[in-house]
């Protein structure tokens, strides 16, 4: 490939999305990185066509994740390097622009917003914990107010009923267990409402919408494998929606919907692509159902405070005409596009800057299966490069994603097609443990079954070798952040003889010491999927890659951000200087004002560029 092609020219390439709609006007606020860190940004959309954007925030670190209020005033979220500790910032309708929180050791989590209250939860009194408050709208006239505090997990807001007197919460216990509970206000009195359906068995429990005073809508895996639609009522009674259950073959995700619509707009995943559906509920069930034009065949990517949350990856106007789909394909930038309800004819909304590239270089992938050491099917998304292929296949990054409860989806990364264009295939499996498959799936890693997903990355690595023509299979690189960064050291040392080098970014190199440092609100989060320090500690130890490291016989690059507080420092620290103590190769990166992941544009240009030149050395990638 030309020495040309440089990297930055990729990652200038701009990620657009997150919508919200201002409550009285045709106007959306998104999330932009075009300036190299994520902005907010507002411009008018009245019927088909792009429309001038105006940026609302010019800040050195990343603003994310607005909503507009029903005042009009529109909110966002500012944390600084990368340390998490999110402020509310408030824009009003005059663009002039005030902070409501300057605790900066504090985390503040936005919830959701009715017509008279801002929710939000906050670590402020012990920081092993987050608060629920409500704010009255106007915020600026007003303070904010504790409404509960809970004895475990994360709590959020998701709708209120009744004048705001009763508020639907949802607890979450671990990334696969999930309540929902119900506050009376009036009353003082919390009522567990899955609780009693359920039992203590650990289920997925997302709040759609009220239908009315007693009915709510509802995802959830209970006795289902996959996530359904699903009624619950206000005294903890069940009901499941058979006939719509039929029209639906994959997890459901993502919601929209106004306070008095008759539409509940939803997405279907469909092993990492994304459906929209639209259904009509009441409290008798289901009565309507239609499958929605989709602009291009790719997906609704969402996040949480670091971009936009999932609630704002579909986005309903007040009067319900407009449907704003935060859209995105293998080869297509993420970007704004719009619904017409009426006549369903999309578009898209916001033209996002492709910093002189030609789209057509970007490279879709393919979805492609393969059976690992026990018989399972597990699924994984190919890229290959353009171009005159070596005569030994490619070499390969195996990408391994975090979570691990997440899911490799098919969306635009500027970091994998610069990898593609300097002569790298890439390979994204969804190992077992990951989202959108059904809770069997999701639960086939669970404490002492962990190092069978790395099995899983190993059998993918010997099929890649042994029957895909295009890859070279002895070039393989595994590669992966975060919990795919233990993957990563997990497979070097369970199976060091596959890799020719490992890629490891923010990942965990000892269970023990990581559930002993990370955040206080996480332990018990993370916990409930790896293990407890108190139940667990000899297995923890046990599948930890630091106790096996002199396994290690490929090179390693490392990257870390100094204020990350899920995956600390220490733990890129350790498994570098141990590395380094025995004489094995390794390189580590680290950034001063970035936390979890790269979030700044310099940096990712740095990190990402060296990790190309890295790789070209390691591997010898023409």
């Amino acid at each position: 490939m030309t020495s040309k092609i440089k990297f930055e020219d990729y990652l200038a390439v701009e990620t657009a999305g997150g919508v919200t709609w201002h409550p009285n006007k045709k106007q959306i606020a998104f999330t932009s990185n075009v300036t190299g860190v994520y902005q907010i940004y507002t411009c008018n959309v009245e019927k088909s066509g792009v429309y001038p954007r105006t940026q609302l925030t010019n800040e050195v670190d990343r603003c994310t994740d607005p909503r507009y209020l029903s005042d009009g005033t529109l909110l966002f979220t500012r944390d600084r390097g990368g340390d998490e500790n999110f402020q509310i910032g408030l824009i009003d309708e005059g663009m002039s622009l005030y902070w409501l929180t300057t605790d900066l050791t504090v985390k503040h989590r936005i919830s959701y917003s009715s017509q008279s209250y801002l929710y939000y939860s906050a670590n402020l009194i012990d920081r092993a914990r987050f608060d629920v408050y409500r704010w009255k709208i106007p915020l600026r006239k007003n303070k904010p107010e504790l409404i509960y505090e809970p004895d475990r997990g994360l709590i959020k807001v998701s709708g209120t009923m009744n004048n705001d007197n009763k508020i639907l919460m949802t607890q979450r216990l671990a990334n696969a267990n999930q309540h929902i509970l119900l506050l009376d206000i009036i009353k003082g009195e919390l009522m567990d409402l899955t609780a009693a359906i359920s039992g203590n068995q650990e289920y997925r429990w997302e709040v759609v919408r009220w239908l009315d005073f007693e009915h709510i809508i509802v995802n959830t895996d209970y006795d289902f494998d996959l996530k359904r639609l699903a009624i619950i009522t206000t005294n903890g009674k069940f009901r499941k929606l058979r006939q719509f259950e039929n029209l639906i073959n994959y997890d459901i995700e993502n919601y929209a919907h106004s306070k008095d619509s008759i539409w509940t707009y939803f997405l279907e995943n469909e092993e990492g692509y994304s459906t929209l559906h639209r259904a009509k509920f009441s409290n008798g069930g289901f009565s309507e159902h239609e499958t929605l034009p989709f602009p291009l065949r790719g997906v609704v990517p969402f996040g949480d405070e670091r971009s936009w949350n999932q609630d704002k990856a579909l986005s309903l106007s007040g009067d319900e005409h407009l449907l704003a789909i935060t859209m995105s394909s293998g080869n297509q930038p993420t970007s704004v596009w719009v619904l017409d309800i009426k006549s369903m004819t999309p578009w898209r909304a916001v033209e996002v800057d492709y910093a002189g590239l030609n789209p057509s270089m970007f490279v879709e992938p393919t979805l492609d299966r393969f059976n690992s050491f026990d018989n399972l099917s597990v699924p994984y998304f190919k890229y290959v490069p353009t171009g005159h292929m070596p005569d030994n296949g490619w070499p390969t990054l195996v990408i391994i994603h975090g979570g691990p409860e997440s899911q490799s989806k098919p969306s635009f990364d500027p970091v994998i097609q610069y990898y593609l264009a300097i002569g790298f295939a890439v390979v994204a499996p969804n190992i077992r443990g990951s989202d959108g498959y059904g809770r069997t799936y999701l639960n086939l890693d669970n404490v002492e079954k962990r190092l069978d997903s790395i099995k899983d990355i190993k059998n993918l690595a010997l099929h890649l070798k042994e029957e895909d023509s295009e890859i070279d299979g002895d070039s393989l690189v595994v590669y992966g952040g975060s919990y795919g960064g233990f993957a990563v050291l997990s497979a070097m040392t369970e199976h060091p003889e596959l890799w020719k080098a490992g890629v490891d970014i923010v990942g965990i190199s000892n269970f023990v010491t990581f559930l002993q440092n990370t955040a206080a609100w996480r332990r018990s989060l993370r916990e409930a999927e790896y293990g407890s320090l108190e139940q667990d500690l000899d297995l923890l130890t046990q599948i930890s890659p630091i106790n096996k490291i002199d396994r290690i016989s490929a090179p390693l690059f490392i990257i870390q951000g100094d204020n990350d507080e899920r995956v600390p420092l220490s733990e890129s620290i350790q498994i570098y200087e141990k590395l380094k103590e025995k004489g094995l190769r390794v390189r580590i990166l680290r950034f001063a004002d970035e936390g979890h992941g790269l979030a700044k544009l310099q940096n990712r240009i740095k990190a990402y560029s060296e990790v190309g030149s890295w790789l070209k050395e390691m591997i010898g990638s023409k």
